[in-house]
């Protein structure tokens, strides 16, 4: 910001220079006027106003109180009167012309001070976070712009805070702000950047004059930080951040660019505490996802969705069978479409809630086949957070519950632990009714919302998956521990625990001597279609 602030001053002092040289050029030019036109007894002296008033609107009083005196002192003694007649005018009246002129001056500077003022009070309180504050996105625009305008190089880095929603709803909103300042501050401490409060969630940085390894090691810096647990009220709290860094001129043009492309890393961000670089993968992704939306309305109305189950087993040797449902699409000419793709686009739009209602009306269709067939197969329904925001698909399932040629008890519900915890107080009373109906609730993705179970003891809920990001690394002593106390920590509240993602043996057997009660995986099966699930349930 040094370079900033002294091409700042430099570019200040040319201007005034230039308003200062561009003022006594218009009163030589006007002193001339008056001159050849006859001299002061003309009506062209009120000219002399001009550069008065201009000087006023662009110089400080000091200044323009100087032009008023030089403009009175060129329609002063040594212009005529009368220029024909060779009439001097009388030392009152150019004395009194020059008293005006400066009577004028000064007041014309101190009502433009004034008004300069109340801008600038406006134009502060435009750029600055009410909240917190520090500068915001308008000021952060503001500086991008200058930057670019002179073409000075630098990196932006912006930083999203995943989890504070969370932490907002579940101990209160306040919270929210000093955390925001608890980071801000934390952020302007570890460089001279310019810090910039962006959102209730995003704060960023402007670094100039810096080199790129050590911009990339000052956000690095700040993330490795940010996995401290942070003490806050009486609360302390640990942080889900995510990062990026662009860099000018490479990755963009002009600050509408730089704001949105630091967007689309934040949102294409694994939450892992690293600083991630712009890619054009990333935008293109975007794209392709854009464009999915009128042919996710089009899957709907064909019914292009189907569905494949993937096997859990229980370890307790008791006859339980079950599967996860497992939601496809496979498009007419761009065949089969990943969910990772499609369903955070459908979650987007809204259409995440009719596609639900499509896997659950399939998923009965199918049990009433196997039914038929001879097998009772408990199956697990994956739901999104976004679902439960529409009061219309909350009457659905409660009116699915109530349909008397459906085997319930055979239906178990699975919704994300951080979509949990954000919505907890509603949530609750509906999973109260839920399982009273005689449906089991299972929380998935345990693990991954960055909370620990106690936070969970107060959901109604009948089983917890582990996630296979922590099943990946039960080799490890501290995963190896953690894992083990977990069941144990369920099975103590009475949840049975579910593992996912289980791929090798040496993950199944260490599972099965902790007690886990069901796992699934590559090491049991792959997703199956519904005579395939037949097929390996029948030869068990």
């Amino acid at each position: 910001m040094q370079l900033k602030n002294m091409h700042v001053k430099k570019e200040n002092i040319k201007r005034i220079y230039f308003k200062i040289a561009l003022n006594i050029l218009i009163i030589i030019l006007i002193g001339v006027i008056v001159y050849m036109t006859g001299g002061v007894r003309n009506s062209f002296t009120h000219l002399m106003y001009i550069p008065i008033i201009l000087a006023s609107a662009t110089l400080n009083m000091y200044l323009t109180i100087g032009i008023s005196v030089f403009a009175g002192l060129i329609l002063g003694p040594f212009m005529p009167q009368d220029t024909f007649a060779n009439i001097s005018q009388e030392i009152t009246g150019w004395l009194f012309r020059l008293t005006m002129f400066i009577i004028i001056g000064a007041v014309a500077s101190f009502l433009n001070l004034r008004i300069k003022n109340l801008q600038r009070v406006e134009i502060e309180r435009s750029f600055k976070n009410s909240l917190t504050k520090y500068p915001n996105l308008n000021k952060m625009k503001f500086d991008l712009d200058y930057f670019i305008k002179n073409d000075i190089p630098f990196y932006l880095l912006a930083f999203r805070i995943e989890n504070i929603n969370t932490i907002k709803q579940n101990i209160n909103y306040d919270i929210g702000t000093k955390i925001l300042i608890k980071i801000l501050k934390e952020l302007d401490s570890i460089s001279n950047g310019s810090v910039y409060s962006v959102n209730s969630s995003e704060v960023s940085m402007i670094l100039v004059d810096i080199s790129y390894e050590e911009a990339l090691k000052i956000g690095n810096e700040f993330l490795k930080s940010s996995t401290k647990l942070f003490d806050i009220d009486e609360f302390k709290l640990g942080l889900l951040i995510s990062g990026s860094i662009l860099s000018y001129p490479k990755n963009f043009n002009d600050s509408l660019d730089a704001i949105k492309k630091s967007a689309i890393i934040l949102d294409n961000a694994k939450n892992d505490f690293v600083l991630y670089e712009y890619n054009e993968t990333m935008l293109t992704k975007g794209k392709i996802q854009a464009e999915l939306v009128p042919d996710i309305l089009e899957a709907i109305k064909n019914d292009e969705f189907f569905l494949q189950f993937q096997p859990k087993v229980c370890l307790k040797n008791e006859p339980n069978y079950g599967v996860e449902a497992l939601l496809r699409w496979h498009h007419p000419t761009k065949g089969l479409i990943s969910p990772s793709v499609f369903i955070p686009v459908a979650e987007e739009t809204g259409l995440i809630t009719e596609i639900t209602k499509i896997v659950i009306k399939k998923v009965i269709e199918q049990k009433q086949i196997w039914k038929k067939n001879g097998l009772n197969i408990v199956t697990s329904i994956n739901l999104s957070p976004k679902d439960f925001n529409s009061k219309e698909f909350i009457n659905y399932l409660i009116d699915i519950l109530s349909d008397k040629d459906i085997d319930i008890s055979l239906i178990e519900l699975e919704i994300t632990e951080r979509a949990v915890l954000e919505q907890t107080e509603m949530l609750i009373p509906l999973f109260d009714y839920i399982r009273g109906k005689g449906i089991k609730i299972s929380i998935d993705d345990f693990g991954t919302g960055y909370n620990s179970l106690i936070h969970l003891v107060k959901i109604p809920m009948d089983y917890l998956k582990i996630d296979k990001s922590f099943i990946d690394y039960i080799l490890e002593e501290k995963y190896f521990v953690m894992i083990k106390h977990l069941i144990n920590v369920a099975h103590n509240i009475g949840v049975k625990v579910i593992a996912e993602g289980v791929e090798t043996k040496e993950q199944y057997d260490i599972l099965k001597q902790f007690g886990c009660d069901f796992i699934q995986g590559y090491y049991l099966s792959k997703p199956l279609s519904p005579n395939q699930v037949e097929a390996f349930y029948n030869g068990m």
